[in-house]
């Protein structure tokens, strides 16, 4: 899945994505590889490798999507409380704890991220 950076208003955000928008660190007209999906308090987030070289989750609203195709090897995980879904693979989708980690930007699982990112560059 790949999204392209959108030229965006922030003030005209719809209400619940303000507080996500924050430094997006995403230049306008750039595309990402989505690396995961999530969607936390109701926003849809995508996890993607910002300007500074980090996997964030940023807001989909900043994003068109150029390229609607999931990898074959991710899951879909829904839950009760928050997050509600997650997409991605099972280290980030498999369980609440694997995505929390995921977002705390925690070693291993920063360490699986980035096996995946030199994983899929080797297969272009």
């Amino acid at each position: 899945m790949r999204v392209c950076a959108r030229q965006t208003n922030h003030a005209n955000a719809p209400a619940p994505v303000r507080p996500y928008l924050g430094q997006a660190l995403v230049t306008v007209g750039t595309d990402y590889e989505v690396h995961a999906a999530a969607v936390f308090e109701g926003v849809v987030l995508v996890q993607v490798v910002d300007d500074l070289g980090y996997p964030g989750w940023k807001p989909a609203w900043l994003f068109d999507v150029v390229d609607s195709a999931i990898p074959a090897d991710w899951i879909c995980s829904t839950y009760h409380g928050e997050p509600a879904l997650v997409l991605g693979l099972e280290f980030v989708a498999g369980s609440v704890g694997n995505y929390a980690s995921m977002v705390e930007l925690e070693a291993a699982q920063v360490d699986r991220f980035w096996k995946r990112v030199e994983n899929l560059r080797r297969q272009e």
